[in-house]
């Protein structure tokens, strides 16, 4: 049986709540003068301009999915040892080290979900030590899924493994 599972710890660029707040009030103002009021009222200077601005909008509330998220480092299991190397440093965590393994699962990416390049998907690892790891890792399609469905509700991981699934989601994480 095949226990290698690979994929790329990431962060994402958030942006802040104000940002998004006055690009989506800006998009609606924008909205409404280009598509709600008279054409011969409108100034053609402030039609460009609103134009423009509606298209700004356009690619912060649809076009974030085609902006890769930056690569931070490599998160694998292979025989039963958690392989992370981040920011240059690398760290393998045995099963007799492993205290909780926890996963909020969110989907895994394809072309009809948020992003091309997978899904988001957040695991935090706990050791004995009490020394936790955070990431946010990156379902890329639904081998990815079933690989990581597989090796976490193995014999081995099972009894330290829980998730979360979010109610977005389209897929099902089972724990069996």
């Amino acid at each position: 049986m095949n226990s290698d599972f690979q994929t790329e710890i990431v962060k994402t660029k958030e942006y802040s709540k104000v940002f998004r707040l006055f690009i989506t009030i800006l998009f609606l103002i924008t909205t409404v003068y280009l598509f709600f009021i008279d054409k011969e009222n409108q100034n053609i200077y402030l039609k460009y301009a609103a134009f423009l601005i509606y298209l700004i909008g356009i690619f912060y509330l649809f076009g974030q999915s085609f902006i890769k998220p930056k690569t931070i480092g490599v998160f694998k299991i292979s025989d039963g040892i958690i392989h992370i190397e981040k920011d240059g440093l690398k760290k393998n965590v045995t099963l007799n080290q492993l205290e909780k393994i926890y996963l909020k699962y969110t989907d895994y990416g394809s072309w009809s979900t948020h992003s091309i390049f997978g899904n988001k998907n957040y695991i935090e690892i706990t050791e004995t030590s009490g020394e936790k790891h955070n990431f946010e890792i990156l379902l890329r399609n639904r081998t990815s899924k079933n690989d990581l469905e597989r090796i976490l509700n193995s014999g081995e991981f099972q009894e330290k493994f829980a998730f979360r699934q979010l109610k977005n989601s389209r897929t099902e994480f089972k724990k069996t």
